[in-house]
């Protein structure tokens, strides 16, 4: 019985006289069948009243625009992630929504995607909360903080699903109209490509760098310069110089492409292991939806998130291969410059307590996820 019919019958109950104690043993009096009878049926009048729009909202075919900001540019893990979301929520809607996906830039540029979804111009997006973070503060730290030690989905998913990160990201963006299904975990994109030797972070002094949030800062830090670009135009942008390194790609993006064509050195290991992008819906589309299809969309994109982190593996490591067949050399940052660089970006991430809307209780939640992560798996090893 829902909350609402719940409510009904509690109103209709008689209330109870002093001497009902000793008549029913300190239980509640029973409900009187005619008073029950009578609220049963002023509740199926009521629902009768608005049975022609449920029926109309159950018997409706939803005809959906998706803005996948990264299908259609070589990333094999996106473009196979997005068909298998499209299939799998015709099917279980039964047929009653049909999803047509648009590849990157078609309906909508990437910075545009967050206010083209509010507004309707798309009903859906695969994007990232970085693109929009000078419209919701807190997105850019909802897309990632360096270093933190998001290296496994289960452990993501407990921070997101039990720890208050999913309302706080649906909190954020309902005042624009846009509905936060689910985030996703696209792999390693804080990897960097480089025209140059990179050895210590001090390497970067001089050099025009594509980067984001705190990532950036920490460049900057180091004497970089940073650009911004759509991740679709960073081969371009390097053949012309307008970039001389780049975060943007897992192996598989950089792979496909072609960035070992412009640039020799691969800079690992990424300080983002998992990239936590998301899936939005237009709010008004999202509510006038049935509950069942509703669902439908949460657990559709639940899976499509299982999906892509999945697929990531063996497409990343033939993008490895790819990579270093083109030329590609592999550097790998050493710990104590990974050390000293963790160490900045986590101070600068809790500096903005009090600054950014938002950002207080995800402090919160990210410095008792951290303590969690090292009580977990520090004493966590494989058998030798």
């Amino acid at each position: 019985m829902s909350d609402e019919a719940n409510k009904g019958v509690a109103a209709a109950e008689p209330a109870a006289s002093p001497q009902s104690g000793a008549e029913d043993s300190g239980s509640r009096k029973a409900l009187n069948r005619r008073t029950y009878l009578k609220a049963a049926a002023v509740g199926v009048g009521a629902g009768a009243l608005g049975f022609p729009a449920i029926a109309k909202a159950q018997n409706k075919t939803w005809k959906l625009k998706l803005q996948s900001n990264w299908t259609g540019i070589g990333i094999e893990s996106q473009d196979r992630a997005a068909n298998l979301f499209v299939e799998r929520v015709k099917t279980l809607s039964g047929g009653r929504i049909e999803i047509t996906n648009f590849n990157a830039e078609v309906l909508l540029g990437i910075g545009e995607t967050f206010r083209g979804v509010g507004t309707g111009v798309a009903d859906l997006a695969i994007t990232s909360s970085v693109y929009h973070r000078g419209t919701v503060p807190v997105a850019e730290y909802l897309w990632a903080v360096p270093f933190f030690p998001f290296t496994n989905v289960e452990f993501y998913e407990y921070i997101y699903q039990f720890m208050g990160i999913k309302e706080l990201w649906r909190e954020a963006y309902k005042p624009h109209g846009v509905m936060h299904l689910s985030y996703e975990c696209s792999d390693e994109w804080g990897s960097m490509v480089s025209t140059r030797p990179i050895a210590k972070y001090a390497d970067f002094k001089g050099m025009k760098v594509r980067a984001f949030g705190i990532w950036a800062d920490w460049l900057v830090h180091n004497g970089a310069s940073i650009v911004t670009v759509p991740g679709g135009e960073v081969y371009t942008a390097i053949q012309t110089k307008i970039l001389d390194a780049a975060a943007f790609g897992s192996p598989d993006a950089w792979a496909g492409m072609k960035l070992h064509e412009v640039c020799k050195y691969f800079i690992n290991p990424s300080v983002v292991p998992y990239d936590v992008c998301e899936l939005i819906m237009n709010l008004k589309t999202f509510n006038e939806m049935p509950p069942d299809l509703q669902e439908v969309m949460l657990s559709a994109t639940r899976v499509h998130n299982l999906d892509l982190s999945a697929l990531t593996i063996p497409t990343d490591v033939r993008g490895r291969k790819t990579l270093a067949a083109g030329g590609m050399q592999t550097m790998m940052m050493p710990d104590e410059e990974l050390t000293k660089a963790a160490e900045w970006c986590w101070n600068r991430f809790v500096s903005l307590r009090g600054k950014v809307p938002h950002i207080d209780k995800m402090i919160d939640i990210y410095t008792e996820a951290r303590e969690l992560h090292k009580n977990y798996y520090g004493p966590k090893r494989l058998p030798a």
